[in-house]
């Protein structure tokens, strides 16, 4: 198992550190195998380590540029929602002043 081995995918690689702790904790392997196996583990750490900071990395930048896209412009059905509720309160209001001016009770 070399060092020039190309590296697989995140799934591969975290299966295959799978299969060499299955291999390690069955006795399978000889001392010798051992070695070879712990160093491609670590190879195989290294590289999952590494692929889930940069996907750590990418998904702040995508939230940070959609954080910014909302500030520039905030989404128009929520500007269309809060004029609703506005005109909801005005009518409430419209409504209660008409009752106490009728002699009604509030309830």
């Amino acid at each position: 198992m070399a060092a020039s081995r190309k590296m697989p995918s995140y799934a591969e690689a975290s299966a295959e550190l799978e299969q060499i702790l299955e291999k390690i904790e069955a006795g399978e392997v000889d001392v010798d195998e051992v070695v070879t196996l712990v160093r491609r583990g670590a190879e195989l750490i290294r590289f999952c380590r590494e692929r889930l900071d940069a996907a750590r990395l990418e998904v702040g930048k995508v939230v940070a540029d959609l954080d910014a896209l909302e500030k520039e412009a905030p989404c128009e059905v929520g500007a269309q929602d809060g004029d609703a509720d506005e005109a909801e309160e005005q009518d409430e209001d419209e409504a209660e002043t008409e009752d106490r001016a009728g002699g009604k009770l509030p309830f």
